[in-house]
């Protein structure tokens, strides 16, 4: 009769246990797909901004932003040289 109880009581804390790693299992689950769906967002955040960067950089959008700012960064003027007093390369 003892064994039987002490049997019934020690499966019972084997069964407590289980529940109880399940539960964190399922915690931890929930985790990694909340914490996937953010990644999956920020990629996409990621890829948008590069892409506006690229747009903001690219050559045609530079020289048309400077000549709006009237920087007069376009407009090389004849008495200009380039780098080290040489001619530049697309004069």
């Amino acid at each position: 009769m003892r064994r039987l109880i002490f049997l019934i009581v020690v499966l019972t804390a084997i069964a407590t246990c289980l529940v109880h790693i399940r539960q964190g299992e399922s915690a931890a689950r929930y985790e990694i797909h909340k914490l996937q769906s953010k990644q999956i967002k920020l990629r996409r955040r990621l890829w948008d901004q590069q892409v506006k960067l690229g747009q903001l950089t690219a050559p045609r959008e530079v020289r048309l932003r400077a000549e709006e700012m009237s920087l007069g960064l376009t407009a090389r003027r004849s008495d200009q040289r380039g780098l080290a007093g040489r001619p530049g390369r697309f004069e």
